[in-house]
C-alpha cells in the first residue's frame, strides 16, 4: 500500500497530513522548500522551538514520501532591538543601542560578532543533539548584499495594494489608525547612527531617498547596490515566501489569527509577488509548568532548548512536541512529573519494539511512527528489531545516588547485572544517566534525594528490632553479591513471631543505610549497594555476638 496515499495507519501523524497536503497543493515542485524562522531579539528560547521541530517533522514526513526537500531557517536579525531583555549584562550599552539593528548591536558577552549573533550561536548549537539540520540564513546579510532589492522594488511599485490590504485589517481594529497615502513598505537604518528614525520617498526607478530624524543624515539608496534598507515584517514575510518559493511554513497563534499577519501576508505574496501562501500550521504556545503566562525572552529567565536537554534527553524531548499536535498548548515540567513523563515516553517505546501489547496492530504502528518521528536519526523500527536496554528513570536516580553520581560506575552496575549489552544500550544508559543526574542535582525533592552513611551510626534497638535486623544480616552474611529476587523471601518473614512490621520496621533499616525513615524500594537499594557495604552500616547496631 502507498504510504503516500495516506491509508496505511503508519503515516497518520499529524505531519504526515500536513505533508500530504504540501505535495497536493505543489505537485510539481522538483525540491519542496519548507521554511522556519525567529528574530533573535533575546535569548531563543524553547517555545520558539516548536516552530522549528513542527517544520522539522514535516520535512521527515515530505522525505518519507520521497520528496527532495530543502529547510531553510531564516534568521530575522536585520530587526531593531526596540527593549533590553531582563536579565542581560552590560545594559547601559544596550540601552544605548536601542532602535539599531540587532545585528549591529555589540555582543554583551564579548563572545560573537553582534548581540544577534550571540543568540543565533547558542540556539543553533542546541538542536545539533536532536538531529535538526536546516539551511540557516541570516537576513541581515541577504539584505544588505542587496538580494532582495527586486522584492522590494516590487513593494514599492505595488505600495497602493499593500496600503489597501493592510487598511482592510485596520479598518476593522478601531485601535490601529489608517495607513496615509504617502506610507511606503519600507523601513531601514541609517547609514550614519544606525537607528531606524527614517522617513522615505520613491528617488527613481530604483533609488530610495531617506531622511533621518535623529541625526538629520540623508541619503539616496540604489536597491540594486544593497544597504541598510529593508521591508517592514507584514511584507517581508511573504516577500520571502516567493523569492523561496516556500511550500510549507507553520506560524504562532499570534500570526494565526483572522487578519493577523498570515491573513495579510497571503494577499499580499498573491497581488504583489504572483505566488501563493505556503500551506500553514498554526502552533500554540508551550508553558513551563509553574510559571504563569507565555515564555517571553523579554521577561528574562527563560528556559532554552539547552536547559531542557540538561534534563531530557534528545528523544524524549522530541518525543514530546512530537506527540502534541501543533495546535495543542502544553506544558514543558522540571519537577516530579519528568519521571511520568519518562515512563510514558519508555511505554511508548515498547509498544513499538512489541515488548509490551498495544489495544491493536494500528496502535503499534502509530507508535512506531512517533517513535522514528522522535528518533534522532530518523530509524524506523522493523519488525524484528530487539529493544536496546536502557533503565527506567526512577531506578536510576536510585542506583545514581547509591553511586553517588559517578556515571561510569552506575553503567557498569547493569552491565554486571547481565541488563545492559552492546554499544547501543551502554550509550542510551549513560545518556539517560547524566539527565537522571542533573535532575536529582537541580530539581528533585528533598524527599527524593538521599544519600548512603559514608560511617555506620550506632543505633539503639528494641528487642524486636534487634531480632529483625538480625535475620536480615543473617541473609547478607557470607554472601559476595545478591539478586534482588533472593531477598523476597526474606523481607516477606522479616518480622514474623515479632510485635512489628515492615512498616513499622524497615524505618530502622532506611536510617541505618541512608539517614532517613524511607527511601527507595530496599531489596534494590541492598542489591545495589551490594552485601559487604549493607552489612557495614547494618551490623554494628546488633548486641554484641548477634
Amino acid at each position: 500500500m502507498d504510504p503516500a496515499a495516506g491509508q496505511d495507519p503508519y503515516f497518520n501523524h499529524w505531519a504526515d497530513a500536513a505533508a500530504a497536503k504540501t505535495l497536493a497543493a505543489h505537485p510539481d515542485k522538483s525540491v519542496v522548500t519548507v521554511a522556519a524562522g525567529i528574530t533573535p531579539s533575546g535569548v531563543v528560547h524553547v517555545g520558539n522551538f516548536r516552530e522549528v521541530i513542527t517544520v522539522d517533522l514535516v520535512a521527515r514526513a515530505l522525505r518519507d514520501r520521497g520528496a527532495e526537500v530543502r529547510f531553510i531557517y531564516s534568521w530575522d536579525d536585520f530587526d531593531v532591538l526596540r527593549k533590553v531583555p531582563a536579565d542581560m549584562p552590560q545594559r547601559d550599552m544596550l540601552t544605548a543601542n536601542l532602535r539599531r539593528s540587532i545585528s549591529a548591536v555589540p555582543d554583551p558577552y564579548g563572545e560573537h560578532d553582534s548581540y544577534a549573533g550571540h543568540n543565533i550561536a547558542a540556539f543553533e548549537s542546541s538542536l545539533a543533539p536532536l538531529g535538526i539540520q536546516p539551511e540557516f540564513i541570516r537576513q541581515s546579510q541577504r539584505y544588505r548584499a542587496g538580494a532582495y532589492a527586486e522584492g522590494i522594488h516590487l513593494a514599492l511599485k505595488h505600495a497602493a495594494d499593500i496600503r489597501a490590504i493592510l487598511n482592510s485589517v485596520r479598518d476593522k481594529n478601531t485601535a490601529n489608525t489608517r495607513l496615509e497615502d504617502d506610507w511606503l513598505p519600507l523601513s531601514g537604518f541609517c547609514d550614519n547612527c544606525g537607528r531606524d528614525t527614517l522617513a522615505f520617498h520613491v528617488a527613481g526607478e530604483w533609488t530610495v531617498h531617506y531622511d533621518c530624524s535623529a541625526c538629520k543624515h540623508a541619503a539616496d539608496v540604489d536597491l540594486r547596490e544593497g544597504g541598510n534598507l529593508k521591508l517592514p515584517w507584514r511584507i517581508d514575510w511573504p516577500m520571502r515566501w516567493a523569492h523561496e518559493r516556500v511550500c510549507f511554513e507553520p506560524g504562532g497563534k499570534d500570526h494565526s489569527t483572522a487578519g493577523g499577519s498570515f491573513d495579510t501576508a497571503k494577499d499580499i505574496v498573491r497581488v504583489v509577488y504572483g505566488w501563493k501562501a505556503p500551506e500553514y500550521v498554526g502552533y500554540d504556545f508551550v508553558r513551563i509548568k509553574g510559571r504563569a503566562g507565555k515564555i517571553s525572552s523579554s521577561k528574562g529567565d527563560v528556559v532554552t532548548v539547552a536547559d531542557c536537554l540538561e534534563i531530557y534527553e534528545p528523544e524524549v524531548l522530541r518525543w514530546l512536541f512530537v506527540s502534541f499536535r501543533p495546535n495543542t498548548e502544553f506544558q514543558i515540567s522540571f519537577d516530579l512529573d519528568v519521571i511520568t513523563l519518562y515512563e510514558s515516553y519508555d511505554r511508548t517505546r515498547r509498544i513499538a519494539y512489541g515488548v509490551e501489547p498495544a489495544k491493536d496492530a494500528q496502535a503499534r504502528l502509530v507508535a512506531q511512527r512517533t517513535m522514528q518521528l522522535a528518533s534522532v536519526d530518523h530509524r524506523r523500527i522493523g519488525e524484528g528489531d530487539v529493544m536496546p536496554f536502557v533503565p527506567g528513570f526512577r531506578h536510576l536516580s536510585m542506583t545514581l545516588q547509591i553511586f553517588e553520581g559517578d556515571l561510569d560506575k552506575t553503567v557498569a552496575y547493569y552491565e554486571e547485572a547481565g541488563q545492559v549489552k552492546g554499544d547501543e544500550s551502554r550509550r542510551l544508559t549513560r545518556q539517560r544517566a547524566r539527565c537522571v543526574w542533573n535532575w536529582i542535582s537541580e530539581w528533585g525533592p528533598d524527599e527524593f534525594r538521599y544519600k548512603l552513611r559514608r560511617e555506620p551510626k550506632q543505633r539503639e534497638l528494641s528487642g524486636d528490632e534487634a531480632t529483625c535486623l538480625g535475620r536480615l544480616v543473617a541473609a547478607l552474611r557470607g554472601r559476595d553479591e545478591v539478586r534482588e529476587d533472593d531477598l523476597v523471601p526474606t523481607m516477606k518473614s522479616l518480622c514474623q513471631g515479632t510485635s512489628l512490621d515492615n512498616k513499622t520496621f524497615l524505618p530502622v533499616v532506611y536510617d541505618l543505610l541512608i539517614g532517613r525513615d524511607k527511601g527507595p524500594k530496599l531489596t534494590t537499594l541492598i542489591t545495589a549497594i551490594g552485601p559487604a557495604r549493607a552489612l557495614a552500616l547494618l551490623a554494628p547496631s546488633l548486641p554484641a555476638g548477634a
